[in-house]
């Protein structure tokens, strides 16, 4: 099974911005130019955490798309982007935890994306790896722009932690954090963040409800199991 995600607006926190204006883009010169997007505003960061912990139990492979520009003018033809792997500043096995797609920019485009396949493998699962990518010069597309724009790093785990916003955001309707009661909350409802502000803010009348179906499905879990489920400190887990 695999999901597709595409890094522009809203990384729920998980990475940290390294902005421009359009005007600082179009002072380069010299040719075309590309570089990892960092368009002011987009939300668009340096890195990314990924987790396979707040995805759902049987997702064992899953597709980032992280998003490439190119300055100057449009072309009739198609145009290769040189990406490497900075092994020096990587600690994940490609091949393994990872493996990425040929970058085109297509005829006539001015974006394109670095398409990388991340696994999800045991080693993930007892420490956070990461792989670092960087954009080198090639026939037509220079990178004479922000060093800090020309790289990009990935960082993938499957180590469930408790969010950084849970006594606001989750608190109220899902009671103390606890890792099973959170790995429920995600493989009952198919979803892991519950921002309370914010432009992709969950009204309270859908967090009431999300309530009233974890306690439904907790009761039938109960049932079916005959006994309570309990969390990793020994506690009955209630909401």
């Amino acid at each position: 099974m695999k999901l597709k995600y595409t890094l522009f607006a809203g990384i729920c926190g998980m990475a940290t911005l390294y902005s421009c204006s359009t005007d600082e883009i179009d002072t380069f010169s010299g040719g075309a130019q590309v570089y990892f997007e960092r368009a002011a505003g987009s939300g668009t960061a340096d890195s990314l955490t990924y987790s396979f912990a707040v995805q759902a139990a049987d997702l064992e492979s899953d597709v980032i798309e992280i998003p490439i520009v190119v300055t100057g003018k449009a072309t009739e033809y198609d145009r290769n982007v040189k990406v490497v792997v900075d092994a020096s500043l990587s600690t994940a096995v490609e091949g393994k935890e990872y493996a990425i797609s040929p970058v085109v920019i297509p005829a006539g485009a001015f974006k394109t994306a670095l398409k990388v396949q991340i696994n999800r493998t045991e080693a993930i699962a007892e420490k956070e790896r990461y792989v670092t990518f960087l954009i080198l010069p090639s026939e037509g597309l220079g990178t004479d722009v922000n060093p800090g724009w020309i790289d990009y790093k990935l960082k993938i785990n499957d180590i469930l932690t408790q969010p950084a916003r849970w006594i606001y955001d989750c608190l109220p309707y899902f009671g103390v954090y606890s890792q099973v009661k959170y790995r429920f909350i995600i493989d009952t409802l198919g979803i892991w963040d519950f921002p309370s502000s914010g432009d992709n803010a969950i009204p309270k009348a859908q967090m009431l409800f999300y309530k009233d179906k974890m306690k439904s499905e907790l009761a039938k879990w109960e049932k079916a199991n005959g006994g309570p489920m309990l969390d990793e400190r020994g506690n009955k887990i209630s909401f």
